[in-house]
């Protein structure tokens, strides 16, 4: 089954993949393919940095607002899902930006990622989910290095979501988790990075923009529509920390810092994975990216036949 040429955007959260993709599909009459894998979820608009109506208006972005945050939304759903995208635009004789800084996702698209077929098992997660409160997230990790060692490598010990997948791939499935094959989707991979301390003013500087545009007032409504604060959707980056201070448990600045710090743990943990993929072009995003993205595109569509 053909697909479109596909050009992925990808790099840490907050250095402007969002808006360097919209200026590109305007040029390109191309569609987005957003790889997030929070941004998936309705009704969570300002904590995930979702595109605007206006911006959906002029743009058309595919792979948002596709569940409930009572579900949990696999990365096997999402390569299904986000494949099925892909080849209707190939139809259509598009082009696809795929466009997000969840890897896992980029990767589960593109690579030849074989993604077992273990449904979720939401009574062994909240089991996982309270022993890393109680034992820490490296706990799980070394369980995990023990039955899986290869996935235990490729798995950041704070990333919590994936640890528990992947134990429970090998504990329901009784199979260890399957590594990545060789990439079998064609496309040029531009990844866009920025000096750490530069990058931490801009989180930050988002972190209080989402405060100011109603992240509060969001994670209430979440809240007050019966979703679980534990679940998979509202224990992610901003929410956590906006239902510690909804209920309670901290001030609303020391919750803001928390998200700040958090934020930039996970732009660490984001650029260790995309460090690791030599595909990848980088350039700086501080450097106006624009023209050098426009000729690397160029030169990939010039040599990228449609239907690769």
């Amino acid at each position: 089954m053909p697909y479109p040429r596909i050009v992925a955007i990808v790099g840490p959260t907050a250095i402007g993949k969002s808006a360097v993709a919209l200026e590109l599909a305007r040029e390109l009459n191309a569609a987005i393919v957003s790889a997030d894998s929070r941004q998936v979820y309705r009704f969570m608009d300002v904590g995930t940095a979702k595109p605007t109506v206006e911006e959906r208006t002029a743009v058309r972005h595919y792979m948002l607002d596709l569940a409930t945050p009572n579900e949990t939304y696999s990365a096997q759903r999402f390569q299904a899902e986000g494949r099925a995208v892909l080849r209707r635009l190939a139809a259509q004789g598009r082009i696809a930006l795929v466009v997000g800084g969840t890897g896992f996702y980029v990767r589960a698209l593109l690579d030849g990622m074989v993604l077992p077929r273990v449904a979720p098992d939401s009574a062994l997660r909240t089991r996982l989910r309270l022993e890393a409160e109680r034992d820490g997230t490296l706990a799980l990790h070394r369980r995990l290095a023990g039955i899986d060692p290869s996935s235990a490598e490729r798995i950041h010990p704070n990333n919590l979501p994936r640890l528990i997948r992947a134990l429970e791939i090998n504990e329901v499935g009784g199979v260890p988790v399957p590594a990545a094959a060789s990439r079998p989707i064609p496309a040029l991979y531009v990844g866009l990075r920025m000096e750490r301390e530069q990058l931490r003013r801009r989180a930050m500087a988002r972190v209080r923009s989402q405060v100011a545009g109603g992240l509060v007032e969001e994670t209430r409504l979440l809240l007050e529509m019966g979703y679980d604060p534990s679940g998979p959707a509202l224990s992610g980056l901003g929410y956590r920390q906006m239902i510690d201070y909804l209920q309670g448990k901290c001030p609303l600045e020391d919750a803001i810092r928390d998200y700040v710090l958090a934020t930039t743990r996970y732009i660490r943990r984001q650029m260790t994975w995309f460090n690791a993929d030599d595909g990848v072009r980088w350039l700086d995003a501080d450097d106006e990216p624009l023209n050098a993205i426009r000729q690397l595109i160029e030169q990939y569509l010039a040599s990228a036949p449609q239907g690769a």
